[in-house]
């Protein structure tokens, strides 16, 4: 019980996040999910959460997105994510382990990769073909995507929108190789997944009224510390499974 009440926390302050920073929550509620879960379910809860909080951010500036960026950046994310979920039950969970962490660490690195000038189409099929196949062994590729959408000529609310309508498609992308490909039946845990849905929907409403009340940098600090912790937390874990084999 107080393992469920940790994980509606912290997934209600990761939607929380991403509705304020656009970026950083999706990755704190993995980190969560993996606290209490292995990491062979953790990741395809996390679409849930993903899912449930995207589709809401979407559609408060519904009229702001970008459809036709959707389009490509959707257009190869099944077929990828599909393959990706034929392979995710051959892999060792402790190595599950070690491949999100180090992708956590990475996401919190002050370096940030800028791609130069406005992305083209071709490059935002490219990107979602690498989201639909990495989401499902890492769960969390915002911060691979984000500065691709940060450099779309949209306004904020535009841009927030349309990489918020791109990731929902990807966490149904997902969902579906997970059940699909992966025989992952979803309907065993519809208790935690209603929880899990229920904190981002609170999360997300929660990030509204709060906005810009608080320090954008000395907040992002402060989560980047956090969820630099969990994932040396996960690393050490899956390490110690491995050598403990």
């Amino acid at each position: 019980m107080q393992s469920l009440a940790l994980l509606f926390s912290l997934v209600t302050a990761g939607a929380l996040i991403s509705g304020l920073t656009g970026m950083g929550g999706g990755t704190l509620i993995l980190a969560g999910l993996l606290m209490v879960y292995p990491p062979e379910l953790a990741i395809p809860l996390h679409s849930f959460t993903q899912l449930t909080a995207n589709v809401l951010r979407a559609g408060i500036h519904l009229k702001s997105i970008n459809w036709k960026v959707v389009a490509f950046y959707a257009s190869l994310m099944l077929p990828f994510a599909w393959i990706a979920a034929r392979i995710f039950d051959f892999i060792n969970p402790s190595w599950l382990k070690i491949l999100v962490g180090v992708f956590i660490l990475f996401s919190v690195m002050p370096f940030r990769f800028k791609p130069r000038g406005e992305p083209s189409y071709g490059t935002f099929i490219i990107l979602g073909a690498l989201s639909g196949f990495l989401g499902v062994f890492v769960g969390a590729v915002g911060p691979m995507v984000m500065p691709f959408f940060n450099r779309l000529n949209l306004s904020r609310d535009g841009m927030l929108s349309t990489k918020s309508a791109g990731q929902g498609v990807l966490q149904i992308s997902k969902i579906l190789a997970f059940s699909g490909a992966a025989g992952i039946s979803f309907m065993e845990f519809k208790g935690p997944v209603g929880l899990l849905m229920l904190g981002s929907l609170l999360g997300v409403l929660l990030s509204i009224p709060v906005g810009r009340k608080i320090s954008d940098d000395k907040f992002n600090q402060a989560i980047n510390v956090l969820m630099a912790m969990i994932a040396i937390k996960v690393l050490i874990e899956g390490a110690r499974e491995l050598l403990s084999a």
